[in-house]
């Protein structure tokens, strides 16, 4: 009973102290009343009030002035607080841990990508590099083939000239050639015409004719020499392509013809020649 009785005063004790219930200006007090609970409570109180039976042989000690119910309230506060900061802290860490995973998993794609990135780009470098070495390869192959081409060139270049210098001697030749063969022509036509009268007599005088069978062959074919038939025609045809006169075709065949030419060819005397073949023939139409 005396502990009750210290136990409510100190309560209005401190409630007057600190405030509690409906202060000045109607502000509610900060701590509610629990009856229910401080009559459950109260009965677990240590007490420390001084028994009102003194005991002399035991010394009094002060008695302290608290509430319960603001503890208990503030602890409340407290543990739902650290509570909220407990749930908010692991809430970030599942967010963080989502999240980790989230970036392990890009990063493991990622890497995987680059990993295939970096195989696709090895094969095309050693792919690059089998094509650089072809081509390095058909390089040289080609600068030892200009090189040869040069080469022939500067050959053909040096026998060009030799042959320039041939040629020009050549048409040199040819043009001194044509020059003379002109020349010459110039003086066989002057000839010609100089021979004209000359040959006008002998053909009349020796009853003969001559003709062109073709390239330095020369025919002489020869009348009135038979007594029977004064147009019947005697022929010989000389060779004069060498310095050595010879007869390709005599008609009729005369046996001494090998005699006449030797005596031709050792006095080139053609007159004389022309004189003896023509008897050679009279003689021959009277056998």
């Amino acid at each position: 009973m005396a502990y009750s009785e210290a136990q409510a005063h100190s309560r209005s004790s401190l409630r007057s102290s600190t405030g509690t219930g409906t202060g000045t200006g109607g502000r509610p007090s900060l701590l509610t009343d629990h009856s229910n609970h401080r009559s459950s409570f109260g009965s677990q109180r240590l007490s420390l009030l001084p028994s009102k039976t003194p005991n002399l042989s035991t010394p009094t000690l002060p008695t302290p002035q608290f509430d319960s119910d603001e503890l208990l309230a503030r602890a409340a506060t407290f543990e739902t607080e650290v509570n909220s900061a407990i749930q908010k802290i692991k809430s970030k860490i599942v967010e963080n841990t989502e999240q980790w995973v989230r970036e392990t998993a890009e990063a493991r794609e990622y890497d995987r990508e680059v990993r295939e990135e970096m195989k696709v780009a090895v094969a095309q470098e050693t792919a690059l590099n089998k094509t650089l070495q072809k081509e390095r390869e058909e390089a040289q192959i080609m600068t030892k083939t200009i090189q040869q081409l040069s080469a022939t060139y500067e050959d053909m270049k040096q026998t060009r000239s030799l042959h320039e210098a041939q040629l020009d001697l050549l048409r040199k030749e040819v043009k001194a050639k044509r020059e003379a063969k002109i020349a010459l022509k110039k003086a066989l036509d002057e000839q010609v015409l100089k021979n004209k009268p000359e040959l006008a007599s002998y053909e009349s005088f020796l009853s003969m004719r001559i003709v062109g069978v073709k390239v330095d062959h020369i025919g002489f074919i020869f009348t009135r020499i038979s007594e029977q038939d004064w147009e019947q025609e005697y022929s010989i045809t000389l060779d004069v392509s060498q310095h050595e006169f010879s007869a390709s075709d005599c008609s009729p065949e005369l046996p001494e013809l090998p005699a006449l030419l030797r005596y031709l060819n050792e006095t080139r005397d053609f007159y004389g020649f022309m004189k003896k073949v023509r008897q050679a023939f009279r003689d021959l139409s009277k056998k």
